[in-house]
């Protein structure tokens, strides 16, 4: 009973995997469709004649015929007279059907302008071109033949090894090379720029002249706002404290103010009005101040900060600060290619799950 269930599972699998071939065959158009089959014909052509090529080859080692002879000498007799002595006519067959392929791909190519002149289909194609050549050393190429089409098999639906476990095999260890070989040509290109930034002011001399000076105002505006901010929340946060602050100095400076302290010293009331007069001189500044820095904070009164930003600007544009703003570009520059290149240099790879030892 399991081998009948085994069976009918199995039985099962196939025609589903029918179904799905022919549903998606009838989704492509006729020209989509003749070209599937005609791929899929090749491919099964050049796995048969791979086949005979490792057979032959095998057969061909004085060990493996020796062994045939003395256990199986019907099939050994049967297969060197029928297939060894004549093994080229048998690859010239296949071969003359790759060339059909191979003259009826090119001239459709010419004819739907596939390339941008008539005569790099060969170019492109090379491994099919010298894989119909029958010498043992170019028939291997035929196999990239059929690894190139693998891909277009995936993209059409026919197959599907993206989940298979020697696929994502082969695509973390890609993935690994690739990602060793472009990390170590960035960070060469960035050691590289390094060392024209140290051994050259060029650089940072265009940078400030054709980056940041083109900018002049955009950095301005944007140096202003964030001063502005600055200064709202600080003036927010030490409100208080300030207030406490000029109260004190206005407090010593009343004291040491001799008008004031000679209006104190007239009897009766000569003190509450000195201390009157001291607390509406502190209301006065602080109120002055308070709104003096809230038009300071105001982007719509930022003339002001906008001025002093753009004088300090020029100022480290002139040429009296040029080395200085140069040497704070380059230092800028280099540990920002610090930077990048510790991040370059990061494995991305060994952050991915390992694959399983082996497949589910």
């Amino acid at each position: 009973m399991p081998d009948i269930a085994d069976a009918s599972c199995g039985a099962l699998d196939i025609t589903l995997s029918m179904q799905a071939f022919f549903a998606t065959m009838a989704d492509r158009t006729a020209r989509e469709t003749l070209g599937l089959v005609v791929d899929v014909v090749m491919m099964a052509l050049i796995v048969a004649n791979l086949a005979l090529l490792i057979v032959d080859w095998g057969f061909a080692s004085p060990i493996v015929q020796t062994q045939m002879e003395n256990y199986v000498p019907a099939l050994y007799t049967w297969y060197d007279q029928t297939i060894h002595q004549h093994f080229l006519l048998y690859d010239l067959a296949f071969v003359s059907i790759f060339v059909v392929e191979i003259l009826v791909r090119w001239g459709l190519a010419i004819y739907r302008q596939r390339y941008h002149r008539w005569f790099f289909y060969p170019f492109v194609h090379w491994y099919d071109v010298l894989g119909c050549i029958p010498v043992g050393s170019l028939r291997s190429l035929r196999l990239l033949r059929l690894v190139a089409m693998i891909p277009k098999l995936q993209r059409t639906g026919l197959v599907d090894l993206r989940e298979t476990y020697f696929y994502r095999t082969f695509e973390k260890y890609r993935d690994i090379v690739l990602e060793e070989i472009s990390d170590r040509v960035t960070v060469r290109i960035i050691e590289g720029l390094q060392e024209e930034i140290r051994t050259s002011q060029e650089v940072t001399t265009r940078i400030g002249r054709e980056v940041i000076a083109p900018q002049r105002e955009a950095l301005i505006e944007a140096v202003t706002h964030r001063l502005q901010e600055a200064t709202a929340v600080a003036y927010d946060h030490q409100q208080d404290d300030f207030h406490e602050y000029l109260d004190g100095v206005i407090e010593d400076a009343v004291q040491r103010n001799r008008e004031i302290g000679t209006l104190a010293a007239l009897p009766g009331v000569g003190r509450p009005v000195a201390s009157l007069l001291e607390n509406a001189i502190s209301d006065i500044v602080f109120n002055v101040v308070d709104r003096m820095v809230t038009d300071v904070c105001s982007f719509d009164n930022d003339q002001a900060i906008t001025q002093v930003t753009s004088i300090s600007a020029d100022a480290l544009m002139s040429p009296k600060y040029d080395r200085r703003l140069n040497q704070l570009a380059q230092s800028v520059v280099l540990q920002s290619l610090d930077v990048i290149k510790d991040h370059v240099q990061i494995r991305r790879w060994k952050e991915v799950e390992p694959l399983a030892n082996s497949p589910e």
